[in-house]
């Protein structure tokens, strides 16, 4: 069987809240990393070229409780750069994937990141079935109400535009951590197929492999929101590692945790805080647990931390069709095949696929950038 966690996985030294930020994150930001969280961040990543740096990401959302839980991990972690918000549909419809974006922009002190507009549709055109609002509410934020953004998208340019943009930019230093389907991240490898050499990685919050789905027994809900266009990716020869519900459901964040969070009294936290509440009852009421998966925040500590996790290469394949329709399957290696099958024809590139993580390692950063902390730290805080 599967492991229960990664071992020796190697601890990082933790942030401190409440202080000044680091150089290049805003003051409405507000958190401090030690000297040497700083010096550890600029030296434990390499481009693809070898140089020692900050990954640039770029964020594909479709913001959604979780997501606005996964874009101020990034924000709060000086091990990346975010660089862009592109939107696309799923949680909400993308019109509203985009002002809930430009909201959290707002809402976090960000707003010189921009936010660009992704496609309405899945890449073959077809509209979105069904939106989450039974899990994230109507606005996409646990129907709190919140106030319109001022900021504006770019205009004039698609998600896929910025996507090659950047990656052309940036060679080597552009993750892209997609939180919906694979449909922007599809359109920007077919407007320039080069870039899958130029981007670092696209980590793929999608699938679900040896459990059920969440939308039905046998897919999770971004590969079920555009099967197609996650195929294509997972064969497109890009470097590719997918996260699905293998691994996102073994990462909770408990009802106790998130009163914690509100505890620390910053604005940032008390908006998760209000947002989630709508988002803890989805989960009282379907899988019976006082605590939140942790979906989207797992895909972007995987761009950063995936010594946390434990990652398995192979090809994948994905159903566009029938009763299994957004089912994700992988050659996991096993047995050589006396015949050809659609995993090994036309020399299918094999993909990461995260299937164990150490979810003791990964509560341990989620505390310590969301502020969380017990009376008894906050004790041995005083005393310091």
């Amino acid at each position: 069987g599967l492991p229960t966690r990664a071992r020796h996985a190697p601890r990082r030294p933790a942030a401190v809240f409440g202080t000044s930020p680091p150089k290049g994150i805003s003051h409405a930001v507000s958190f401090a990393v030690p000297l040497l969280a700083l010096a550890a961040a600029s030296t434990m990543f390499q481009t693809s070229d070898g140089k020692p740096g900050v990954r640039k990401l770029i964020i594909d959302t479709d913001p959604g409780v979780d997501d606005s839980w996964a874009i101020l991990l990034a924000l709060r972690s000086p091990e990346v750069e975010v660089i862009g918000i592109t939107s696309l549909f799923g949680n909400v419809r993308t019109k509203m994937a985009t002002q809930n974006a430009l909201f959290l922009m707002e809402k976090f002190g960000r707003p010189d990141i921009p936010v660009v507009e992704g496609s309405l549709t899945s890449i073959i055109g077809g509209e979105k079935e069904r939106i989450a609002d039974f899990v994230h509410g109507d606005d996409g934020f646990g129907n709190t109400n919140q106030a319109k953004p001022t900021l504006t998208a770019v205009e004039g340019k698609t998600a896929a535009d910025f996507i090659v943009e950047k990656a052309n930019e940036f060679p080597g230093q552009v993750t892209v951590v997609a939180m919906a389907s694979a449909t922007n991240v599809a359109l920007a490898l077919r407007q320039d197929p080069s870039i899958k050499h130029k981007l670092h990685e696209i980590v793929h919050l999608a699938g679900a492999f040896f459990v059920n789905g969440n939308v039905n027994p046998c897919a999770e809900a971004n590969a079920f929101g555009d099967p197609e266009a996650a195929d294509e990716l997972y064969g497109s020869g890009a470097r590719v590692t997918v996260i699905g519900l293998d691994v996102t459901q073994k990462l909770v964040t408990t009802t106790r945790d998130i009163e914690a969070m509100r505890a620390a009294n910053h604005p940032h936290t008390n908006f998760l805080h209000e947002i989630s509440q709508f988002y803890m009852q989805f989960h009282r009421d379907t899988v019976r647990q006082e605590g939140i998966f942790m979906h989207d925040p797992a895909a972007i500590l995987l761009a950063f931390r995936k010594d946390l996790f434990r990652c398995k290469l192979g090809r994948v394949r994905v159903a566009t069709e029938g009763l299994c329709r957004g089912q994700t399957v992988m050659d996991a290696g096993a047995k050589l095949w006396s015949f050809p099958n659609k995993w090994t024809e036309h020399s299918r590139p094999p993909v990461e696929v995260a299937l164990d993580v150490d979810a003791a390692g990964a509560a341990r950063v989620f505390r310590t950038r969301f502020g969380i902390t017990n009376r008894w730290l906050g004790w041995l805080n005083r005393l310091r």
